[in-house]
């Protein structure tokens, strides 16, 4: 692969990735969100269970050894996707896209918090501005907050802490196809019995056009993760990092175009909030690591 291509394929997958919540958003109308994601999850674990046959690997992925902390890794990542569908049903296109930028915020204070990273003041400076950014799109003044937007907030920290489990399994030399088949199949697992305790009338969900656009989604989601992993494989992650800001880009435009949806004022200068504090964070990443 040479660099040029890895790049294409790096901007293709963010492209994507903006405009995940957008489709989600759309195609929550009419369906149950519980039913919805716990199908896209258990369909996404099928290219990498594959992967995992083919290098007859399989054993690994129900080892007790691998399994006690792939677990974790599919329980936070499930946790995730929930707070993400139920919560982009509840509120804005927009704000979905925008409010799941938050990421780099809990992937600093988790580094500090679990694995004694040391920051400096730019870069708790840059995560302030991030912060102050969200908040800013999220508050609805005396109407209170929207639950929606919480929910999405919360998302991308549950997707960190389900990261910080598979760092240990990839620190353990894991294969990636072994994490991606956990995270995605058990996941899957846990939230179709979560869904059927919750929703007892789960037999109308069971329509060609549920199951139709759980598939549809679940591409969506296994191609992102594809096109990082290879991408990351030849391009040092903080490089890659560097281009999150195009994510916000795109779902700021998707909700525009395909949502129809006004963007305000504020969610305006929420997002160049977000997305400069992303960019100055990357900066000094990417600058500490030239350094070092």
């Amino acid at each position: 692969m040479k660099i040029n291509k890895a790049y294409f394929i790096l901007i293709f997958g963010l492209i994507l990735w903006g405009m995940y919540p957008i489709f989600t958003h759309h195609y929550l109308i009419g369906l149950d969100p519980l039913f919805l994601v716990s199908v896209s999850t258990l369909f996404a674990s099928i290219p990498f269970l594959i992967q995992l046959i083919l290098k007859k690997e399989f054993k690994k992925f129900i080892s007790f050894s691998v399994l006690k902390t792939l677990l974790f890794v599919a329980l936070f990542n499930a946790i995730g996707q929930g707070f993400l569908f139920i919560g982009t049903g509840l509120t804005s296109g927009t704000n979905t896209g925008l409010l799941l930028q938050s990421e780099p915020i809990y992937s600093l204070v988790l580094g500090v918090i679990i694995f004694g990273e040391i920051i400096g003041s730019s870069q708790i400076i840059a995560t302030l501005l991030m912060v102050l950014g969200a908040m800013i799109i999220v508050y609805k003044g005396r109407a209170g907050l929207n639950v929606g937007d919480i929910l999405i907030l919360i998302t991308p920290l549950m997707y960190q802490i389900s990261h910080g489990f598979g760092k240990k399994l990839l620190n353990k030399g894991a294969d990636v196809s072994l994490i991606l088949a956990g995270r995605q199949f058990y996941g899957g697992i846990m939230l179709f019995i979560l869904t059927f305790i919750v929703n007892k009338s789960l037999v109308k969900s069971y329509s060609f056009n549920s199951w139709l656009v759980g598939f549809y989604l679940a591409i969506f989601t296994a191609v992102v993760a594809l096109c990082w992993y290879a991408v990351i494989k030849k391009i040092r992650v903080s490089i890659a990092s560097s281009f999150l800001p195009l994510t916000a880009l795109v779902s700021l435009i998707g909700a525009a175009f395909f949502l129809k949806e006004h963007v305000s004022i504020q969610q305006y200068v929420g997002f160049f909030l977000i997305v400069g504090g992303m960019i100055w964070q990357t900066y000094l990443i990417n600058h500490k690591t030239l350094s070092a």
